[in-house]
């Protein structure tokens, strides 16, 4: 995630009062009740049950975790060995889940300016085309590359991106093209997702119905709390909610909590993440996180902090997400024209 933050005083992009919990009702007056409905308690199960998930194969994502957290990667900084091994892996793996290459390669490399020069990174693509011939795409975006760190809060959604894949080739929407990116250079400033929209951007038979970017899903808020931004896209959301945790028993919040430790800070959600190059173009965008941990872009946040079991719960709301009908998400906007 792209550590964007304003300073104390300054009002967050989405304007409301922070909470950390999701208190059971009848310990709340109900003035007190009301607040926090309004300020992003939606109407999910109880934030502390146990979690559960139908399909996710948790042993694939540890593997996968496994291996991209892994020592000999380095971190994964942009333009490094660490980042063509990682790229590498994603290859072999879109492979063996017969993703088809996007425009004749996985690799997608694009040029960046940053601090007075020229750099390149590779974003990651593989698609599955509809079975029926269709306009009709949904993306999913999680970012690999790291600060050159060891680290483990950003492969969770590249290891989400992979098992969705998995299930999508059991359970394909027929006519809708699904786009899959592992991103680049999101660090240092969202550049692998502002030149994959450029991309998009000049391809306009293609009918962008949904992005779905994944970023820090691996460590819970307390209790099991999945944060989501974005969800003005969707029809109907106070309804739809409730709906979607059924199964799974996780925790689904609008708005974010104020960082532990950090009370001075607020963190720009809108803009903390490759969601606000598709929400600049006008892209219907989705973004499923958590806050900073206390492990944050620290070496201490490895492998063995992810929670598994929050992992694979989000992973399928995420896959719930990207099988949304057309019915409940709101109408495309029309094309931006350059």
């Amino acid at each position: 995630m792209k550590g964007l933050f304003t300073t104390k005083g300054i009002t967050p992009s989405r304007g409301t009062t922070r909470h950390d919990n999701c208190l059971a009702p009848q310990f709340l007056a109900p003035l007190l009740l009301l607040l926090l409905m309004l300020n992003g308690c939606v109407s999910t199960p109880s934030c502390n049950q146990p979690l559960h998930t139908r399909w996710v194969d948790k042993a694939q994502l540890t593997q996968d975790l496994q291996v991209l957290t892994s020592s000999e990667f380095q971190g994964r900084k942009t333009r490094t060995r660490g980042a063509k091994l990682t790229q590498d892996y994603l290859a072999s793996r879109f492979e063996a889940l017969k993703l088809t290459p996007w425009q004749g390669s996985y690799y997608a490399p694009f040029k960046y300016g940053f601090l007075f020069s020229t750099r390149e990174g590779v974003n990651m693509i593989g698609v599955f085309p509809a079975q029926k011939p269709s306009s009709r795409w949904r993306i999913i975006t999680a970012h690999y590359d790291h600060l050159g760190k060891q680290g483990s809060h950003y492969y969770p959604g590249v290891a989400a991106l992979l098992s969705i894949a998995a299930q999508w080739q059991r359970e394909p929407m027929e006519e809708v093209n699904l786009m899959l990116v592992a991103t680049d250079a999101e660090e240092p400033g969202l550049y692998g997702a502002y030149s994959l929209v450029g991309q998009l951007k000049t391809m306009p038979e293609m009918q962008i119905e949904l992005a779905l970017n994944l970023d820090m899903i691996g460590h819970p808020s307390r209790p099991h709390a999945i944060y989501m931004e974005g969800e003005k896209n969707l029809a109907n959301f106070d309804t739809l909610a409730p709906t979607l945790t059924q199964h799974s028993k996780l925790c689904l919040r609008v708005n974010r909590a104020r960082v532990r430790g950090a009370s001075s800070l607020n963190i720009d959600w809108l803009r903390a993440s490759d969601h606000y190059a598709f929400h600049k173009a006008d892209i219907p965008w989705l973004y499923l996180g958590v806050p900073p941990h206390k492990n944050y872009h620290t070496v201490n946040d490895t492998l063995e902090t992810i929670n598994l079991d929050f992992l694979g719960a989000t992973t399928e709301l995420a896959f719930e997400l990207i099988n949304l009908s057309s019915e409940q998400l709101k109408p495309l906007k029309p094309k931006i024209k350059e």
